[in-house]
Protein backbone atom coordinates (compact mmCIF):
# COMPACT_ATOMS: atom_id res chain seq x y z
CA UNK A 1 0.00 0.00 0.00
CA UNK A 2 2.64 2.46 0.95
CA UNK A 3 4.98 1.92 -1.84
CA UNK A 4 7.55 4.32 -2.36
CA UNK A 5 5.63 7.53 -3.15
CA UNK A 6 5.72 8.80 -6.68
CA UNK A 7 5.94 12.51 -7.36
CA UNK A 8 5.77 15.06 -10.07
CA UNK A 9 9.16 16.81 -10.05
CA UNK A 10 12.97 16.85 -10.04
CA UNK A 11 15.99 19.14 -9.97
CA UNK A 12 19.60 20.11 -10.27
CA UNK A 13 21.07 23.54 -9.71
CA UNK A 14 21.79 25.13 -12.97
CA UNK A 15 24.88 27.22 -13.15
CA UNK A 16 24.18 30.60 -14.66
CA UNK A 17 24.83 30.89 -18.34
CA UNK A 18 28.36 30.24 -19.16
CA UNK A 19 30.72 31.32 -21.13
CA UNK A 20 34.30 30.86 -21.68
CA UNK A 21 36.35 27.81 -21.90
CA UNK A 22 37.81 25.80 -19.09
CA UNK A 23 41.31 26.33 -17.97
CA UNK A 24 43.49 23.29 -18.28
CA UNK A 25 43.63 21.08 -15.20
CA UNK A 26 46.83 20.87 -13.27
CA UNK A 27 49.41 18.43 -14.52
CA UNK A 28 48.99 16.26 -11.42
CA UNK A 29 45.29 15.64 -12.08
CA UNK A 30 45.91 14.62 -15.67
CA UNK A 31 48.81 12.45 -14.59
CA UNK A 32 46.66 10.69 -12.03
CA UNK A 33 44.03 10.12 -14.72
CA UNK A 34 46.58 8.77 -17.21
CA UNK A 35 47.93 6.40 -14.55
CA UNK A 36 44.46 5.12 -13.73
CA UNK A 37 44.46 6.60 -10.23
CA UNK A 38 40.82 7.58 -10.44
CA UNK A 39 40.21 8.62 -6.82
CA UNK A 40 43.20 10.93 -6.80
CA UNK A 41 42.27 12.40 -10.19
CA UNK A 42 38.72 13.03 -8.97
CA UNK A 43 39.96 14.84 -5.88
CA UNK A 44 42.26 17.06 -7.96
CA UNK A 45 39.48 17.96 -10.39
CA UNK A 46 37.20 18.80 -7.46
CA UNK A 47 39.86 21.11 -6.02
CA UNK A 48 40.01 22.96 -9.32
CA UNK A 49 36.24 23.34 -9.37
CA UNK A 50 36.22 24.81 -5.87
CA UNK A 51 38.18 27.74 -7.28
CA UNK A 52 36.04 28.10 -10.39
CA UNK A 53 32.84 26.17 -10.98
CA UNK A 54 32.29 27.49 -14.50
CA UNK A 55 34.76 25.19 -16.23
CA UNK A 56 32.98 22.72 -18.52
CA UNK A 57 36.28 21.07 -19.46
CA UNK A 58 36.98 20.15 -15.84
CA UNK A 59 33.48 18.71 -15.41
CA UNK A 60 34.03 16.70 -18.58
CA UNK A 61 37.27 15.25 -17.24
CA UNK A 62 35.70 14.67 -13.84
CA UNK A 63 32.90 12.77 -15.56
CA UNK A 64 35.42 10.61 -17.38
CA UNK A 65 37.21 9.83 -14.12
CA UNK A 66 33.94 8.85 -12.44
CA UNK A 67 33.07 6.74 -15.46
CA UNK A 68 36.39 4.91 -15.33
CA UNK A 69 35.86 4.29 -11.61
CA UNK A 70 32.43 2.82 -12.36
CA UNK A 71 30.34 5.53 -10.70
CA UNK A 72 27.93 6.14 -13.57
CA UNK A 73 25.51 8.33 -11.61
CA UNK A 74 28.24 10.82 -10.72
CA UNK A 75 29.62 10.66 -14.25
CA UNK A 76 26.16 11.50 -15.58
CA UNK A 77 25.92 14.46 -13.22
CA UNK A 78 29.31 15.83 -14.30
CA UNK A 79 28.57 15.48 -18.03
CA UNK A 80 25.20 17.15 -17.49
CA UNK A 81 26.82 20.19 -15.91
CA UNK A 82 29.44 20.34 -18.65
CA UNK A 83 26.71 20.53 -21.29
CA UNK A 84 24.82 23.15 -19.32
CA UNK A 85 27.89 25.36 -19.09
CA UNK A 86 28.78 24.86 -22.74
CA UNK A 87 25.70 23.97 -24.82
CA UNK A 88 27.79 23.19 -27.93
CA UNK A 89 30.12 20.80 -26.07
CA UNK A 90 29.76 17.86 -28.46
CA UNK A 91 32.20 15.56 -26.62
CA UNK A 92 30.31 15.98 -23.37
CA UNK A 93 26.98 15.32 -25.10
CA UNK A 94 28.44 12.16 -26.60
CA UNK A 95 29.57 10.90 -23.22
CA UNK A 96 26.24 11.96 -21.71
CA UNK A 97 24.45 9.89 -24.32
CA UNK A 98 26.63 6.82 -23.66
CA UNK A 99 26.16 6.93 -19.90
CA UNK A 100 22.44 7.67 -20.22
CA UNK A 101 21.96 4.54 -22.29
CA UNK A 102 23.90 2.42 -19.81
CA UNK A 103 21.83 3.43 -16.78
CA UNK A 104 18.52 3.73 -18.59
CA UNK A 105 17.99 7.48 -18.43
CA UNK A 106 16.09 8.63 -21.51
CA UNK A 107 18.60 10.79 -23.30
CA UNK A 108 15.91 12.88 -24.98
CA UNK A 109 14.29 13.67 -21.64
CA UNK A 110 17.58 14.84 -20.20
CA UNK A 111 18.44 16.94 -23.21
CA UNK A 112 15.02 18.57 -23.31
CA UNK A 113 15.13 19.42 -19.60
CA UNK A 114 18.67 20.73 -19.75
CA UNK A 115 17.98 22.84 -22.81
CA UNK A 116 14.82 24.29 -21.29
CA UNK A 117 16.70 25.38 -18.19
CA UNK A 118 19.58 26.67 -20.28
CA UNK A 119 17.19 28.63 -22.45
CA UNK A 120 15.53 30.29 -19.46
CA UNK A 121 17.29 29.85 -16.09
CA UNK A 122 14.44 31.72 -14.39
CA UNK A 123 11.78 29.28 -15.56
CA UNK A 124 10.49 27.55 -12.43
CA UNK A 125 8.65 24.85 -14.39
CA UNK A 126 11.81 23.95 -16.29
CA UNK A 127 13.73 23.46 -13.05
CA UNK A 128 10.83 21.47 -11.69
CA UNK A 129 10.89 19.04 -14.63
CA UNK A 130 14.65 18.71 -14.47
CA UNK A 131 14.28 17.86 -10.81
CA UNK A 132 11.85 15.06 -11.66
CA UNK A 133 14.33 13.58 -14.09
CA UNK A 134 17.04 13.47 -11.45
CA UNK A 135 14.72 12.09 -8.80
CA UNK A 136 13.94 9.14 -11.04
CA UNK A 137 17.65 8.30 -10.88
CA UNK A 138 17.79 8.60 -7.08
CA UNK A 139 20.03 11.66 -7.35
CA UNK A 140 18.45 13.18 -4.26
CA UNK A 141 20.93 16.00 -3.67
CA UNK A 142 20.47 17.28 -7.19
CA UNK A 143 16.71 16.87 -6.97
CA UNK A 144 16.61 18.75 -3.68
CA UNK A 145 18.57 21.65 -5.13
CA UNK A 146 16.22 21.84 -8.10
CA UNK A 147 13.09 21.80 -5.97
CA UNK A 148 14.58 24.56 -3.84
CA UNK A 149 15.50 26.51 -6.97
CA UNK A 150 11.92 26.09 -8.19
CA UNK A 151 10.54 27.41 -4.89
CA UNK A 152 12.97 30.32 -4.99
CA UNK A 153 11.65 31.28 -8.41
CA UNK A 154 8.00 30.52 -7.60
CA UNK A 155 7.21 30.44 -3.84
CA UNK A 156 3.64 29.32 -4.60
CA UNK A 157 4.68 26.24 -6.58
CA UNK A 158 2.81 23.75 -4.41
CA UNK A 159 4.08 20.66 -6.27
CA UNK A 160 7.68 21.60 -5.45
CA UNK A 161 6.93 21.58 -1.73
CA UNK A 162 5.12 18.27 -2.08
CA UNK A 163 8.00 16.69 -3.99
CA UNK A 164 10.49 17.93 -1.44
CA UNK A 165 8.34 16.28 1.21
CA UNK A 166 8.45 12.99 -0.67
CA UNK A 167 12.20 13.27 -1.05
CA UNK A 168 12.65 13.89 2.68
CA UNK A 169 10.41 10.90 3.40
CA UNK A 170 12.60 8.76 1.18
CA UNK A 171 15.61 9.61 3.34
CA UNK A 172 13.64 9.26 6.61
CA UNK A 173 13.85 12.95 7.44
CA UNK A 174 10.30 13.01 8.80
CA UNK A 175 10.36 16.45 10.43
CA UNK A 176 11.40 18.12 7.19
CA UNK A 177 8.92 16.06 5.20
CA UNK A 178 6.11 17.21 7.51
CA UNK A 179 7.28 20.82 7.13
CA UNK A 180 7.11 20.61 3.34
CA UNK A 181 3.66 18.98 3.32
CA UNK A 182 2.36 21.63 5.69
CA UNK A 183 3.66 24.36 3.40
CA UNK A 184 1.94 22.69 0.45
CA UNK A 185 -1.31 22.54 2.44
CA UNK A 186 -0.90 26.18 3.48
CA UNK A 187 -0.81 27.15 -0.19
CA UNK A 188 -3.51 24.67 -1.22
CA UNK A 189 -5.66 23.56 1.77
CA UNK A 190 -7.41 20.83 -0.23
CA UNK A 191 -4.21 19.25 -1.57
CA UNK A 192 -5.27 15.65 -1.02
CA UNK A 193 -1.91 13.99 -1.61
CA UNK A 194 -0.16 16.28 0.88
CA UNK A 195 -2.73 15.46 3.59
CA UNK A 196 -2.37 11.73 2.86
CA UNK A 197 1.43 11.79 3.01
CA UNK A 198 1.40 13.96 6.11
CA UNK A 199 -0.75 11.27 7.72
CA UNK A 200 1.95 8.70 6.93
CA UNK A 201 4.63 10.93 8.47
CA UNK A 202 2.56 11.38 11.61
CA UNK A 203 1.96 7.64 11.84
CA UNK A 204 5.63 6.80 11.48
CA UNK A 205 6.53 9.33 14.17
CA UNK A 206 3.87 7.87 16.50
CA UNK A 207 1.62 10.94 16.36
CA UNK A 208 -1.50 8.82 16.02
CA UNK A 209 -4.12 11.47 16.70
CA UNK A 210 -2.60 13.72 14.05
CA UNK A 211 -2.39 10.83 11.58
CA UNK A 212 -6.03 9.95 12.17
CA UNK A 213 -7.00 13.57 11.65
CA UNK A 214 -5.19 13.74 8.31
CA UNK A 215 -6.75 10.53 7.00
CA UNK A 216 -10.19 11.75 8.00
CA UNK A 217 -9.48 14.98 6.14
CA UNK A 218 -8.59 12.99 3.02
CA UNK A 219 -11.83 11.02 3.33
CA UNK A 220 -13.80 14.27 3.67
CA UNK A 221 -12.32 15.41 0.37
CA UNK A 222 -12.55 12.01 -1.30
CA UNK A 223 -15.07 9.60 0.32
CA UNK A 224 -13.95 6.80 -2.02
CA UNK A 225 -10.25 6.92 -1.08
CA UNK A 226 -9.74 3.25 -0.16
CA UNK A 227 -6.14 3.63 0.99
CA UNK A 228 -7.11 6.44 3.35
CA UNK A 229 -9.61 4.11 4.99
CA UNK A 230 -6.95 1.39 5.30
CA UNK A 231 -4.47 3.79 6.89
CA UNK A 232 -7.17 5.17 9.15
CA UNK A 233 -8.06 1.65 10.24
CA UNK A 234 -4.42 0.76 10.95
CA UNK A 235 -3.89 3.96 12.95
CA UNK A 236 -7.05 3.35 14.96
CA UNK A 237 -5.96 -0.23 15.59
CA UNK A 238 -2.57 0.89 16.92
CA UNK A 239 -4.33 3.48 19.07
CA UNK A 240 -6.52 0.74 20.53
CA UNK A 241 -9.83 1.94 19.04
CA UNK A 242 -10.66 -1.53 17.74
CA UNK A 243 -14.33 -1.10 16.87
CA UNK A 244 -13.69 2.10 14.91
CA UNK A 245 -10.74 0.41 13.18
CA UNK A 246 -13.02 -2.48 12.24
CA UNK A 247 -15.49 -0.11 10.56
CA UNK A 248 -12.75 1.71 8.65
CA UNK A 249 -11.15 -1.47 7.31
CA UNK A 250 -14.48 -2.99 6.25
CA UNK A 251 -15.22 0.22 4.39
CA UNK A 252 -11.78 0.01 2.76
CA UNK A 253 -12.55 -3.49 1.50
CA UNK A 254 -15.91 -2.34 0.14
CA UNK A 255 -14.06 0.35 -1.81
CA UNK A 256 -11.63 -2.16 -3.31
CA UNK A 257 -8.59 -1.67 -1.07
CA UNK A 258 -5.64 -4.06 -1.08
CA UNK A 259 -7.31 -7.17 0.41
CA UNK A 260 -4.11 -8.59 1.93
CA UNK A 261 -3.48 -5.54 4.10
CA UNK A 262 -7.11 -4.97 5.06
CA UNK A 263 -7.82 -8.60 5.95
CA UNK A 264 -4.55 -8.87 7.86
CA UNK A 265 -5.38 -5.94 10.12
CA UNK A 266 -8.95 -7.17 10.53
CA UNK A 267 -7.39 -10.39 11.81
CA UNK A 268 -5.31 -8.37 14.27
CA UNK A 269 -8.40 -6.57 15.52
CA UNK A 270 -10.27 -9.82 16.10
CA UNK A 271 -7.22 -11.12 17.94
CA UNK A 272 -7.40 -8.14 20.28
CA UNK A 273 -11.13 -8.69 20.75
CA UNK A 274 -10.44 -12.37 21.54
CA UNK A 275 -12.50 -13.52 18.55
CA UNK A 276 -10.06 -16.18 17.41
CA UNK A 277 -12.26 -17.92 14.87
CA UNK A 278 -12.94 -14.62 13.11
CA UNK A 279 -9.22 -13.83 13.21
CA UNK A 280 -8.44 -17.17 11.54
CA UNK A 281 -10.85 -16.37 8.72
CA UNK A 282 -9.29 -12.95 8.15
CA UNK A 283 -5.70 -14.22 8.18
CA UNK A 284 -6.61 -16.88 5.64
CA UNK A 285 -8.15 -14.22 3.42
CA UNK A 286 -4.94 -12.18 3.74
CA UNK A 287 -2.79 -15.18 2.81
CA UNK A 288 -5.01 -15.98 -0.15
CA UNK A 289 -4.49 -12.44 -1.41
CA UNK A 290 -0.73 -12.55 -0.80
CA UNK A 291 0.84 -15.85 0.24
CA UNK A 292 4.24 -14.23 0.80
CA UNK A 293 3.17 -12.10 3.75
CA UNK A 294 4.91 -13.41 6.86
CA UNK A 295 2.77 -11.89 9.59
CA UNK A 296 -0.58 -13.63 8.82
CA UNK A 297 1.13 -17.05 8.83
CA UNK A 298 2.87 -16.27 12.10
CA UNK A 299 -0.22 -14.94 13.84
CA UNK A 300 -2.30 -17.85 12.58
CA UNK A 301 0.32 -20.23 13.95
CA UNK A 302 0.10 -18.55 17.36
CA UNK A 303 -3.68 -18.95 17.37
CA UNK A 304 -3.42 -22.64 16.48
CA UNK A 305 -0.87 -23.07 19.26
CA UNK A 306 -3.25 -21.50 21.77
CA UNK A 307 -6.00 -23.82 20.53
CA UNK A 308 -3.60 -26.78 20.92
CA UNK A 309 -3.88 -27.59 17.20
CA UNK A 310 -0.22 -28.55 17.00
CA UNK A 311 -0.02 -29.84 13.42
CA UNK A 312 -1.66 -26.74 12.00
CA UNK A 313 0.59 -24.53 14.12
CA UNK A 314 3.70 -26.37 12.85
CA UNK A 315 2.50 -25.91 9.28
CA UNK A 316 2.13 -22.14 9.67
CA UNK A 317 5.42 -21.62 11.51
CA UNK A 318 7.19 -23.71 8.86
CA UNK A 319 5.83 -21.37 6.18
CA UNK A 320 7.17 -18.41 8.15
CA UNK A 321 10.61 -20.01 8.34
CA UNK A 322 10.59 -20.72 4.60
CA UNK A 323 9.81 -17.06 3.95
CA UNK A 324 12.35 -15.81 6.51
CA UNK A 325 14.77 -18.31 8.01
CA UNK A 326 15.94 -15.70 10.57
CA UNK A 327 12.50 -15.25 12.13
CA UNK A 328 13.52 -16.47 15.59
CA UNK A 329 10.11 -16.62 17.25
CA UNK A 330 8.83 -18.95 14.54
CA UNK A 331 11.43 -21.53 15.63
CA UNK A 332 10.54 -20.98 19.28
CA UNK A 333 6.81 -21.47 18.75
CA UNK A 334 7.24 -24.36 16.35
CA UNK A 335 9.37 -25.98 19.04
CA UNK A 336 6.48 -25.55 21.49
CA UNK A 337 4.12 -27.15 18.97
CA UNK A 338 6.48 -30.12 18.52
CA UNK A 339 6.73 -30.45 22.30
CA UNK A 340 2.94 -30.41 22.49
CA UNK A 341 2.99 -33.45 20.20
CA UNK A 342 5.64 -35.18 22.30
CA UNK A 343 8.33 -34.81 19.63
CA UNK A 344 11.13 -33.64 21.92
CA UNK A 345 13.89 -34.16 19.32
CA UNK A 346 12.30 -31.80 16.81
CA UNK A 347 11.42 -29.39 19.61
CA UNK A 348 15.02 -29.24 20.83
CA UNK A 349 16.24 -28.70 17.26
CA UNK A 350 13.93 -25.69 16.93
CA UNK A 351 14.98 -24.31 20.31
CA UNK A 352 18.60 -24.52 19.17
CA UNK A 353 17.69 -22.78 15.91
CA UNK A 354 15.88 -20.11 17.91
CA UNK A 355 19.04 -19.27 19.80
CA UNK A 356 21.07 -19.10 16.59
CA UNK A 357 18.48 -17.00 14.76
CA UNK A 358 17.85 -14.64 17.65
CA UNK A 359 20.87 -12.44 16.95
CA UNK A 360 19.99 -12.15 13.26
CA UNK A 361 16.35 -11.50 14.10
CA UNK A 362 17.28 -8.66 16.45
CA UNK A 363 19.55 -7.19 13.81
CA UNK A 364 16.90 -7.29 11.10
CA UNK A 365 13.78 -6.53 13.12
CA UNK A 366 15.52 -4.50 15.88
CA UNK A 367 13.29 -5.82 18.62
CA UNK A 368 11.25 -8.92 19.10
CA UNK A 369 7.53 -8.18 19.29
CA UNK A 370 6.43 -7.31 22.80
CA UNK A 371 3.12 -8.99 22.02
CA UNK A 372 2.81 -12.68 21.28
CA UNK A 373 1.49 -11.59 17.91
CA UNK A 374 3.33 -9.82 15.17
CA UNK A 375 1.10 -6.80 14.73
CA UNK A 376 2.91 -5.04 11.94
CA UNK A 377 2.99 -1.66 13.61
CA UNK A 378 4.69 -0.08 10.63
CA UNK A 379 2.41 0.69 7.74
CA UNK A 380 2.59 -2.24 5.39
CA UNK A 381 3.99 -1.87 1.92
Amino acid sequence: MFKRLSILVFSLILFSQYYGYAKEPSLSSDRYYDEGRWDEAIEEYKKLLVKNKKQPGIYYKLGNAYYKKGNLEKALEAFNIATQLKPDYSEAYQRLSEVSMQIGVPEDELKVCLKEVQKDPNNADAHFQLGLTYYKRNLFDEAKREYETTIGLDPKKVEAYFNLGVLYQDINSHDKAAEMYKKAIEISPDYEKAHFNLGIVYYRTKCLEEAISEYKRVIEMNPNHADAYVNLGISLFVKGSYHDALKALKKALALGANPANAHYYLGNIYNKLDKMDDAIVEYKHAMKANSKLIAPHYNLGVIYLKKKRANEAINEFTKVIILDHDYANAYLNRGKAYEMKGDRVSAQGDYNSYNHAKAAFARIYRDEPTSQYYEGLNLSE
